[in-house]
Protein backbone atom coordinates (compact mmCIF):
# COMPACT_ATOMS: atom_id res chain seq x y z
CA UNK A 1 0.00 0.00 0.00
CA UNK A 2 2.56 2.21 0.98
CA UNK A 3 4.51 1.28 -2.49
CA UNK A 4 1.62 2.70 -4.52
CA UNK A 5 1.18 5.66 -2.77
CA UNK A 6 4.30 6.71 -3.14
CA UNK A 7 4.32 5.83 -7.06
CA UNK A 8 0.80 7.63 -7.15
CA UNK A 9 1.98 10.61 -5.72
CA UNK A 10 5.17 10.75 -7.88
CA UNK A 11 3.37 10.04 -11.11
CA UNK A 12 0.89 13.15 -10.32
CA UNK A 13 3.48 15.65 -9.08
CA UNK A 14 5.42 15.06 -11.69
CA UNK A 15 2.81 15.01 -14.56
CA UNK A 16 0.28 17.07 -13.51
CA UNK A 17 1.04 19.28 -10.28
CA UNK A 18 2.98 21.74 -8.77
CA UNK A 19 4.73 20.86 -6.23
CA UNK A 20 2.49 22.89 -3.36
CA UNK A 21 -0.11 21.14 -5.20
CA UNK A 22 1.48 17.70 -4.53
CA UNK A 23 2.25 17.97 -0.99
CA UNK A 24 -1.03 18.66 -0.28
CA UNK A 25 -2.07 15.69 -1.66
CA UNK A 26 0.62 13.75 -0.45
CA UNK A 27 -0.46 15.03 3.24
CA UNK A 28 -4.18 14.48 2.32
CA UNK A 29 -3.61 10.65 1.50
CA UNK A 30 -1.74 10.41 4.56
CA UNK A 31 -3.86 11.43 6.65
CA UNK A 32 -6.46 9.68 5.10
CA UNK A 33 -5.43 6.08 4.46
CA UNK A 34 -3.48 6.63 8.26
CA UNK A 35 0.56 6.52 7.19
CA UNK A 36 3.05 7.98 9.07
CA UNK A 37 4.70 10.12 7.17
CA UNK A 38 7.66 10.12 9.08
CA UNK A 39 8.22 6.54 9.96
CA UNK A 40 7.75 6.35 5.45
CA UNK A 41 10.54 9.03 5.28
CA UNK A 42 12.94 7.14 7.97
CA UNK A 43 12.24 3.71 6.24
CA UNK A 44 13.13 5.03 3.05
CA UNK A 45 17.01 6.18 4.43
CA UNK A 46 17.45 2.62 6.29
CA UNK A 47 15.97 3.90 9.64
CA UNK A 48 13.85 1.85 11.85
CA UNK A 49 14.05 -1.37 9.86
CA UNK A 50 14.01 -3.62 12.52
CA UNK A 51 11.59 -6.51 11.82
CA UNK A 52 14.36 -8.81 10.77
CA UNK A 53 18.00 -9.57 9.31
CA UNK A 54 16.14 -9.12 5.87
CA UNK A 55 14.59 -5.48 6.14
CA UNK A 56 17.47 -4.27 8.06
CA UNK A 57 20.11 -4.86 5.71
CA UNK A 58 21.98 -7.42 7.75
CA UNK A 59 21.64 -10.36 5.56
CA UNK A 60 22.74 -8.20 2.50
CA UNK A 61 25.62 -6.26 3.90
CA UNK A 62 27.01 -10.05 4.95
CA UNK A 63 25.99 -11.65 1.57
CA UNK A 64 27.06 -9.01 -0.73
CA UNK A 65 29.35 -6.57 1.20
CA UNK A 66 31.32 -9.03 3.55
CA UNK A 67 31.48 -12.01 1.30
CA UNK A 68 32.68 -9.88 -1.49
CA UNK A 69 35.04 -8.21 0.89
CA UNK A 70 36.40 -11.40 2.51
CA UNK A 71 36.59 -13.40 -0.43
CA UNK A 72 40.56 -13.83 -0.78
CA UNK A 73 40.58 -13.84 2.84
CA UNK A 74 41.07 -18.18 3.96
CA UNK A 75 40.27 -17.63 7.66
CA UNK A 76 38.63 -14.08 7.71
CA UNK A 77 38.69 -13.04 11.75
CA UNK A 78 35.00 -11.40 12.80
CA UNK A 79 34.37 -9.78 16.45
CA UNK A 80 30.97 -10.17 17.60
CA UNK A 81 30.89 -7.70 20.67
CA UNK A 82 27.55 -7.95 22.29
CA UNK A 83 26.72 -11.32 20.95
CA UNK A 84 23.92 -11.90 23.38
CA UNK A 85 22.54 -15.87 23.15
CA UNK A 86 24.80 -16.14 19.69
CA UNK A 87 22.05 -15.40 16.97
CA UNK A 88 24.51 -13.39 15.00
CA UNK A 89 27.11 -15.75 15.95
CA UNK A 90 25.31 -18.64 14.35
CA UNK A 91 24.86 -16.55 10.75
CA UNK A 92 28.39 -15.83 10.95
CA UNK A 93 29.25 -19.25 11.09
CA UNK A 94 26.99 -19.86 7.90
CA UNK A 95 27.88 -17.34 5.98
CA UNK A 96 31.80 -18.10 6.78
CA UNK A 97 32.31 -21.07 8.03
CA UNK A 98 36.38 -20.63 7.81
CA UNK A 99 36.28 -17.51 9.74
CA UNK A 100 37.34 -16.86 13.23
CA UNK A 101 34.94 -15.91 15.31
CA UNK A 102 35.11 -13.77 18.76
CA UNK A 103 32.29 -13.88 20.56
CA UNK A 104 31.96 -11.27 23.59
CA UNK A 105 29.09 -11.35 26.24
CA UNK A 106 28.91 -9.99 29.52
CA UNK A 107 25.65 -11.38 30.86
CA UNK A 108 26.91 -14.01 32.63
CA UNK A 109 23.36 -15.48 32.21
CA UNK A 110 23.25 -14.98 28.43
CA UNK A 111 26.91 -16.23 28.02
CA UNK A 112 25.46 -20.10 29.60
CA UNK A 113 23.10 -19.60 26.19
CA UNK A 114 26.20 -18.12 24.01
CA UNK A 115 28.52 -21.14 24.96
CA UNK A 116 26.34 -23.47 23.08
CA UNK A 117 28.30 -22.59 19.48
CA UNK A 118 31.91 -22.87 20.94
CA UNK A 119 33.91 -24.80 18.57
CA UNK A 120 37.39 -24.82 17.41
CA UNK A 121 36.14 -21.60 15.03
CA UNK A 122 34.40 -19.67 17.44
CA UNK A 123 35.56 -18.53 20.84
CA UNK A 124 33.07 -17.26 23.32
CA UNK A 125 34.15 -15.14 25.91
CA UNK A 126 32.69 -13.81 29.19
CA UNK A 127 33.60 -10.17 29.45
CA UNK A 128 32.73 -6.58 27.76
CA UNK A 129 35.05 -4.69 25.38
CA UNK A 130 35.51 -1.01 26.78
CA UNK A 131 37.98 2.03 27.30
CA UNK A 132 39.61 0.52 29.78
CA UNK A 133 40.05 -2.81 32.09
CA UNK A 134 38.10 -2.87 34.93
CA UNK A 135 34.80 -4.41 36.56
CA UNK A 136 31.51 -3.23 35.68
CA UNK A 137 27.78 -3.27 36.03
CA UNK A 138 25.22 -4.52 33.55
CA UNK A 139 21.50 -4.15 33.79
CA UNK A 140 18.54 -6.29 32.58
CA UNK A 141 15.19 -6.94 33.08
CA UNK A 142 14.59 -9.32 36.59
CA UNK A 143 11.99 -11.54 34.86
CA UNK A 144 14.12 -11.81 31.07
CA UNK A 145 18.11 -12.25 32.48
CA UNK A 146 19.28 -13.16 29.02
CA UNK A 147 17.43 -10.37 27.46
CA UNK A 148 18.86 -7.85 24.10
CA UNK A 149 18.18 -4.67 25.82
CA UNK A 150 21.16 -5.48 28.76
CA UNK A 151 22.79 -2.43 28.81
CA UNK A 152 25.87 -0.77 31.13
CA UNK A 153 23.35 2.25 31.21
CA UNK A 154 20.45 1.52 33.68
CA UNK A 155 18.71 4.47 32.12
CA UNK A 156 17.89 2.58 29.32
CA UNK A 157 15.83 0.25 30.90
CA UNK A 158 13.78 2.40 32.92
CA UNK A 159 13.85 5.87 30.71
CA UNK A 160 13.51 3.85 27.63
CA UNK A 161 12.11 0.95 28.17
CA UNK A 162 9.75 1.71 30.93
CA UNK A 163 11.06 -0.82 33.55
CA UNK A 164 11.46 -1.00 37.12
CA UNK A 165 12.48 -4.85 38.00
CA UNK A 166 16.30 -4.36 37.28
CA UNK A 167 18.86 -6.78 38.03
CA UNK A 168 22.52 -5.88 38.39
CA UNK A 169 25.29 -8.10 37.94
CA UNK A 170 28.93 -7.63 37.54
CA UNK A 171 30.88 -8.38 34.78
CA UNK A 172 34.82 -7.43 33.49
CA UNK A 173 35.68 -5.18 30.70
CA UNK A 174 38.54 -5.58 28.29
CA UNK A 175 39.99 -3.49 26.12
CA UNK A 176 39.95 -4.62 22.04
CA UNK A 177 43.64 -3.59 22.09
CA UNK A 178 45.24 -5.76 24.67
CA UNK A 179 42.94 -8.34 23.90
CA UNK A 180 43.93 -8.87 20.59
CA UNK A 181 47.78 -8.35 21.54
CA UNK A 182 47.23 -10.89 24.11
CA UNK A 183 46.08 -13.58 21.62
CA UNK A 184 48.32 -12.08 18.59
CA UNK A 185 45.04 -11.05 16.61
CA UNK A 186 47.01 -8.74 13.43
CA UNK A 187 43.88 -8.06 11.89
CA UNK A 188 40.05 -8.16 11.97
CA UNK A 189 38.39 -8.15 8.69
CA UNK A 190 35.17 -7.62 10.34
CA UNK A 191 34.29 -6.19 14.14
CA UNK A 192 30.44 -5.87 14.85
CA UNK A 193 29.44 -3.84 18.15
CA UNK A 194 25.90 -4.02 19.43
CA UNK A 195 26.43 -2.85 22.81
CA UNK A 196 23.17 -1.13 23.82
CA UNK A 197 24.73 2.80 23.57
CA UNK A 198 28.16 1.55 24.80
CA UNK A 199 29.71 1.77 21.03
CA UNK A 200 31.70 4.42 21.65
CA UNK A 201 33.85 3.15 24.72
CA UNK A 202 34.84 0.06 22.83
CA UNK A 203 36.08 1.83 20.07
CA UNK A 204 38.03 3.82 22.38
CA UNK A 205 39.71 0.94 23.47
CA UNK A 206 39.79 -0.14 20.31
CA UNK A 207 42.30 3.05 19.16
CA UNK A 208 45.75 1.00 18.23
CA UNK A 209 43.54 -1.14 15.56
CA UNK A 210 41.71 1.32 14.48
CA UNK A 211 44.89 3.69 13.85
CA UNK A 212 46.51 1.25 12.64
CA UNK A 213 44.23 -0.36 9.65
CA UNK A 214 44.19 -3.16 11.56
CA UNK A 215 40.26 -3.72 11.52
CA UNK A 216 38.45 -3.60 7.95
CA UNK A 217 35.25 -3.10 8.65
CA UNK A 218 33.22 -1.81 11.47
CA UNK A 219 29.16 -2.74 11.84
CA UNK A 220 27.52 -0.83 15.02
CA UNK A 221 24.35 0.64 16.18
CA UNK A 222 23.33 4.16 16.37
CA UNK A 223 20.24 4.60 18.35
CA UNK A 224 17.81 6.51 21.36
CA UNK A 225 20.35 4.30 23.22
CA UNK A 226 23.19 7.09 22.54
CA UNK A 227 21.05 10.07 24.06
CA UNK A 228 21.66 8.02 27.48
CA UNK A 229 25.39 7.58 26.71
CA UNK A 230 25.23 10.92 25.36
CA UNK A 231 27.38 10.23 21.89
CA UNK A 232 26.56 11.48 18.62
CA UNK A 233 26.86 10.39 15.34
CA UNK A 234 29.71 12.73 15.55
CA UNK A 235 31.65 11.29 17.30
CA UNK A 236 32.01 8.44 15.12
CA UNK A 237 33.16 10.29 12.27
CA UNK A 238 36.11 11.97 14.58
CA UNK A 239 36.86 8.46 16.05
CA UNK A 240 36.94 6.83 12.16
CA UNK A 241 38.87 9.54 10.14
CA UNK A 242 40.65 6.59 7.99
CA UNK A 243 36.66 5.06 7.59
CA UNK A 244 34.03 5.79 5.14
CA UNK A 245 30.57 5.76 7.18
CA UNK A 246 27.55 3.98 5.29
CA UNK A 247 24.06 3.52 6.47
CA UNK A 248 22.99 -0.28 6.15
CA UNK A 249 19.33 -0.55 4.40
CA UNK A 250 17.46 -3.48 3.08
CA UNK A 251 19.61 -3.96 -0.14
CA UNK A 252 22.00 -1.31 -0.16
CA UNK A 253 24.56 0.62 1.16
CA UNK A 254 23.91 4.32 1.78
CA UNK A 255 27.17 6.78 1.74
CA UNK A 256 27.83 8.99 4.28
CA UNK A 257 31.19 10.18 3.63
CA UNK A 258 31.28 13.37 4.92
CA UNK A 259 29.17 14.63 8.62
CA UNK A 260 26.03 16.75 8.74
CA UNK A 261 24.24 17.39 11.58
CA UNK A 262 20.97 16.65 9.88
CA UNK A 263 22.05 12.74 10.31
CA UNK A 264 22.22 13.27 13.59
CA UNK A 265 18.55 10.91 14.16
CA UNK A 266 18.75 8.53 17.25
CA UNK A 267 15.91 6.00 15.82
CA UNK A 268 17.81 2.45 15.10
CA UNK A 269 20.00 2.01 12.22
CA UNK A 270 22.95 0.42 11.14
CA UNK A 271 26.16 1.46 9.79
CA UNK A 272 29.43 0.15 8.69
CA UNK A 273 32.69 1.95 8.86
CA UNK A 274 34.77 0.64 5.77
CA UNK A 275 38.56 1.45 5.89
CA UNK A 276 39.89 3.57 3.16
CA UNK A 277 43.10 1.57 2.22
Amino acid sequence: MKSLFLKLAKSLSSSYLTKKQATTLIKMLAKNHQIDLLLLAYNEIGILKYENAEVSGENFFLERIVKSKLQSEKHPVVFDVGANIGKYVKTLADFFPSAEIYAFEPNFNTYQELKQFASDKIKCINAGLGSKEETQKIYTYANQQTSSHATLYKEVLTDLHRQNEILELDFQTLTLDNFCSENNIERIHLLKIDTEGHEMEVLKGAKQMIQGGKIDMIQFEFNEMNIISRVFLKDFYEALTDYTLHRIDSNRLIPLPVYYSLNEIFQFQNFVAIYNK
